[in-house]
């Protein structure tokens, strides 16, 4: 299955705050995950810096994928 939040994305689209999902990536949970996909294991997410803050690059949000095992969890309201 692929997730995203991404207008341009394949993937089924997640609109935030209807409904809670959690991403894991190698048994770590993944914050601010934008695709997950657990055929391909890949995961993209926001970067953040030291402190927990969005890391923005030349006024670009960065984004990093990742590869491995990847869980997707539907949470119950």
């Amino acid at each position: 299955m692929r997730i995203t939040v991404l207008d341009n994305d394949p993937g089924e689209r997640i609109i935030s705050g209807r409904e809670r999902i959690t991403v894991y990536l190698d048994g770590e949970e993944v914050k601010r995950c934008q695709t997950a996909d657990d055929v391909l294991g890949e995961v993209v997410y926001i970067e953040s810096d030291d402190n927990g803050s969005i890391l923005v690059v030349n006024g670009e949000v960065q984004r990093r994928t990742c590869h491995g095992h990847v869980r997707i969890e539907r949470c119950r309201k």
